[in-house]
């Protein structure tokens, strides 16, 4: 600071000690100004605020040593119009400096003109809001942007894309929306714990960046869904390039706590005005075509098509009859018999779920089953077949005594079906029903393990634990069936019926489905072969050790009533 000497700004300088009595009142931070900008006086408040020692003093520094050069225009402008009067501030209310110590401070301000006995001069308070704006910015931020990623949140993406899409309509301009949802993120979570998960959603949101411009926005919308706002697509075909971008970002390998993670992204893609006028038809633009994307096998982008409306209002009224299916006694039970082919006799029979929707007619289970895993009815749907397939096994086994030994087989294929064996809900269905463990049979294939195999192997192990019997189903179309086999608990194997009506008539067939016979024999594990439709077919697998066996050469699968009389008549 340069030291100014009194006597250079005029009388007014001279000022009686008492003059300034008035000022030495407990201010929150008091200066008083000479009309030129000269500090006269200052009270201990605002040496804390200014982060000035008292024996260093504010009195004789010019008030620009301290505040911003516009700050002072601003008042000098404001004395010189004589508006101080009139109730105008002169210096902004709200306003920074930064001290000698390099610390930057917010404080307020109120100015106004006082006289004195010799002279008149500005009388300026103020107070230290640093903190407050400090807590202003930390709400600011937790109410705009996501804390784990530090990317905008929903509130401030709604905000963005609001502003982006009255822009562009403004400039007759392009806007894309883009929507991401990472595949197999459930999957990180629950074999590498959240810890790696929130990890994971971190690593990603810097990738996300690499692939925009400054003038792009990427949000966390929650969970693992991402979305992009890409405005000024008048420019050329920016979407698709940062849709390329993104699916090569997401599939290079990830390291969560030392260990490497694989994922993909399955994106949708909509353009304003092209598709849609305002923000809420768009958003479920992007939705629908992110949701194609991942049907169509995921790790690829779709964007949005007019059928797609079509088929996403199909799928909404389809998703919402499906929660009433159960308590609309609409889902029934088909059973398909097993035979023992070489001696003809039934021995079991599997559970074929369907749904017979009231208005549309009966639904394919490879229709509403991907339908159920997907909104989370998949575990209850699975619950309640198994119950009513139990229930009528035990009825089978002992009100009619068809069959003393009858067994039957439900599918638990689905990947999220692992808390079917906690809290004893099988064996408790097993109570309840009265079949005996060693009647039931769970048929499961090898993507149980995709998501968390350390999970779905205790859910298997338990199971075995009581008694119930596992095979393993489509065997010799998954990529790794063999290397699984001797992993998994099971007792049997089932060819899949892709393989069965080849099986005499192409020399490739009949080799791979007797090397799978000879495997399961040196693992001690149970043939059944799926499809059967020939006599010929069938004498092939009782000649090579697949004793069990069945297809419409037997029966197909039939509804309930059916199946009874079918049994009786054996």
């Amino acid at each position: 600071m340069t030291k100014q000497h009194n006597s250079e700004h005029g009388q007014s300088t001279n000022l009686t000690a008492d003059d300034f009595q008035l000022m030495a009142m407990q201010l929150p931070g008091g200066l008083i100004i000479h009309r030129d900008g000269l500090i006269l006086f200052a009270n201990n408040q605002a040496h804390t605020i200014f982060g000035v020692s008292d024996d260093l003093g504010l009195a004789g520094e010019l008030l620009t040593s301290f505040f911003p050069p516009d700050a002072w225009q601003r008042l000098n402008q404001s004395i010189k119009d004589d508006k101080i009067n009139d109730g105008h501030n002169g210096l902004p209310a709200d306003m920074q400096f930064t001290r000698l110590d390099n610390k930057t401070v917010y404080i307020e301000t109120v100015t106004t003109k006082i006289k004195f006995s010799k002279g008149s001069a500005l009388c300026t308070i103020f107070q230290d809001i640093s903190q407050r704006k400090q807590s202003e910015k930390i709400i600011h931020r937790q109410a705009n942007y996501d804390n784990l990623t530090g990317l905008p949140n929903r509130t401030l993406f709604l905000d963005r894309l609001t502003q982006e899409l009255i822009r562009a309509k403004r400039q007759n301009s392009r806007v894309a929306l883009m929507f991401i949802d990472l595949d197999r993120f459930k999957w990180v979570n629950d074999t590498l714990g959240h810890g790696a998960g929130d990890e994971l959603l971190r690593q990603v949101s810097e990738r996300l960046k690499t692939c925009l411009r400054k003038s792009d926005t990427v949000a966390r919308m929650g969970g693992d869904e991402f979305t992009a706002i890409l405005p000024d697509m008048i420019l050329g075909p920016h979407a698709e390039r940062v849709a390329a971008s993104v699916l090569k970002v997401l599939e290079t390998v990830f390291i969560l706590d030392g260990q490497e993670a694989f994922i993909s992204g399955s994106l949708g893609i909509t353009i304003y005005p092209d598709d849609a006028l305002d923000m809420e038809d768009l958003l479920k633009n992007a939705d629908t075509a992110m949701y194609r994307a991942k049907n169509d096998g995921r790790n690829a982008f779709r964007f949005f098509t007019p059928d797609m409306h079509e088929e996403a209002q199909e799928r909404m009224e389809l998703e919402k009859d499906l929660h009433h299916a159960l308590r609309r006694n609409e889902l029934v039970i088909n059973y398909q018999p097993v035979f023992d082919m070489q001696s003809r006799k039934i021995m079991g029979a599997e559970s074929f779920i369907r749904w017979n929707h009231p208005t549309r007619g009966s639904i394919p289970p490879n229709t509403f089953i991907p339908l159920a895993e997907e909104i989370g009815l998949i575990s209850d749907i699975t619950k309640w077949t198994i119950r009513t397939s139990c229930t009528q096994a035990q009825k089978w086994r002992t009100d009619k005594k068809v069959i003393p030994d009858f067994f039957i087989s439900v599918n638990l294929s689905c990947t999220r079906c692992r808390d079917l064996s906690t809290n004893d809900i099988i064996s408790g269905i097993l109570e309840e029903s009265g079949l005996p463990p060693t009647a039931l049979v769970l048929e499961i294939t090898e993507n149980i393990l995709s998501e968390n195999e350390t999970k779905a192997m205790e859910m298997l192990n338990h199971l075995v634990s009581l008694g119930v019997n596992l095979w393993l189903d489509d065997f010799g179309t998954g990529y790794s069936s063999l290397s699984v086999l001797k992993k998994l608990p099971v007792n049997g194997i089932k060819i899949d019926r892709a393989f069965v009506p080849d099986v005499t008539s192409n020399a490739e067939t009949t080799v791979l489905v007797e090397a799978i016979m000879s495997l399961a024999k040196s693992l001690n594990r149970r043939v059944i072969g799926e499809g059967v439709e020939r006599e010929e077919q069938a004498e092939f697998l009782v000649n090579h050790g697949c004793l069990w066996g069945q297809g419409y050469l037997y029966s197909k699968a039939l509804p309930f009533k059916e199946f009874e009389k079918y049994l009786t008549e054996q």
